[in-house]
């Protein structure tokens, strides 16, 4: 069954990765914006984050509708052979990103449900092209010696979207332990589009063609035109456990298996661009196969089918009250990317990630709560992996929020959030800059 209705896909072409690791996104709700300690907390939000843990709520059907919003800029530079300076920068906001959660406790069991983007880097777009075009003409000694240029290009789009769909089941096992077990339907796109103008050296060509005795004739420009489009579907499995001895202690678990995603890649124009542009078959395919050489680009050319998988998951969480009005948080998330499996190569260079962070709630009266936190984020990725769509920097994650008790049934939130990446250069030479300002809010009523 195809997720990627248009009515999904209108709520969910704004998302955006600013947490996780390796394609997963850890923002499932607004409250994360607030403290991203979600995993030994009681409350509506477990239907992701602790699902054992719903069992501990009041009995009722309860919904929590949720919408982030992120201001964010992205940006690459690289500094040619001449020393000069090209950046490339993509300021694309994400207005709405919407998640929704549903949760029915009756006695000692608990149903649930989540959808939301499970994982992908969102919308971008740079202006210009990408570094990696300007770097891979200095890099290649084929593509040196021809003394090709890069002009300059349009602006490269590109999306990526993991639409996820869960739900399952929680039970209290006695008056401490209580577990769960859900499935997770995960329907992936990424796509890729734009171009980039190139000159290369006709004399040396259309030489090199003569003594070849090829009947071809070089016009001593390319351009690299590409319309790529990757889908997958996969599922994964969930286990939780939550251990809540009394009031005051919560101690959440949650495994996730590996989500099996072959991506099955459409493009065909690529190719025959190059061979048109360029004059021929013969120089066109140099120019192909020498692009096809970078790792940022070559995921996107392959026809066919390959494996990116979104790899396993270890979640541990503690919530603690520690007097009336003041609730500690601590939790930490370990990704399994190193045994994920990967057929393209993207992985490669990549060791385990993991997500540690702290928060605290303070409930001002019958009313307002306060909240606030800290997470550190890093991905598993180094210079060696990094590429200009795929670079996932570590981050320092601030948050704050309030909660505004306005009945007995509703429930409504504002959360903000500062996530401050740490710049980083590829071994490539080429420098990687992230910065988002997220936005949530969220309504959660009980009937």
């Amino acid at each position: 069954m195809k997720l990627r209705t248009a009515a999904i896909l209108t709520l969910l072409t704004s998302a955006t990765s600013f947490a996780g690791s390796i394609d997963y996104l850890s923002q499932q709700d607004a409250e994360y914006l607030a403290h991203p300690s979600m995993v030994g907390k009681i409350g509506v939000s477990g239907a992701y984050y602790n699902p054992a843990g719903l069992v501990w709520l009041e009995d009722g059907l309860y919904v929590q509708i949720n919408n982030q919003t992120h201001l964010k800029t992205y940006s690459m530079n690289y500094t040619d052979s001449k020393g000069e300076n090209l950046d490339f920068k993509s300021d694309k906001a994400s207005p709405l990103v919407p998640s929704i959660q549903i949760v029915k406790k009756l006695a000692d069991r608990a149903y649930f449900f989540n959808m939301g983007a499970i994982g992908g880097g969102g919308s971008v777009a740079y202006s210009g092209g990408i570094a990696s075009f300007p770097q891979l003409t200095e890099s290649s000694p084929l593509l040196e010696i021809i003394d090709t240029k890069f002009l300059g290009g349009s602006t490269i789009d590109g999306q990526s979207y993991y639409v996820g769909i869960q739900g399952g089941i929680a039970q209290k096992f006695n008056e401490t332990w209580s577990g769960a077990v859900s499935l997770r339907l995960v329907d992936a796109e990424k796509k890729f589009k734009g171009s980039g103008d190139f000159t290369y050296n006709k004399k040396l060509v259309d030489a090199l063609l003569a003594f070849k005795g090829i009947n071809e004739k070089s016009t001593g420009k390319a351009k690299y035109d590409i319309d790529s489009e990757r889908t997958a579907f996969g599922v994964t499995g969930i286990i939780g456990l939550n251990y809540h001895p009394n009031e005051k202690l919560n101690v959440g678990m949650r495994y996730e298996t590996e989500t099996k995603l072959d991506f099955d890649t459409k493009e065909s124009k690529l190719r025959k661009g190059f061979r048109e542009s360029a004059g021929g078959n013969f120089i066109g395919d140099i120019l192909y196969d020498e692009m096809g050489k970078s790792t940022a680009i070559r995921q996107w050319m392959v026809e066919g089918s390959g494996r990116r998988n979104l790899p396993a998951v270890a979640a541990l969480g503690v919530s603690y009250k520690a007097t009336d009005k003041t609730t500690l948080l601590a939790s930490g998330n370990y990704y399994f990317i190193k045994e994920a499996g990967d057929d393209v190569g993207n992985f490669d260079g990549y060791n385990n990630g993991y997500e540690v962070s702290v928060g605290l709630d303070y409930q001002l009266n019958e009313k307002w709560t306060l909240m606030t936190g800290y997470q550190y984020t890093n991905t598993g990725a180094n210079e060696q992996t990094y590429t200009d769509t795929d670079y996932v920097l570590d981050a320092d994650m601030y948050s704050s929020g309030v909660k505004y008790k306005y009945s007995s049934q509703l429930d409504l939130m504002g959360t903000y959030s500062h996530i401050q990446y740490r710049t980083d250069k590829s071994v490539k030479g080429i420098e990687y800059k992230k910065c988002v300002d997220a936005i949530g809010v969220s309504a959660t009523y009980k009937f």
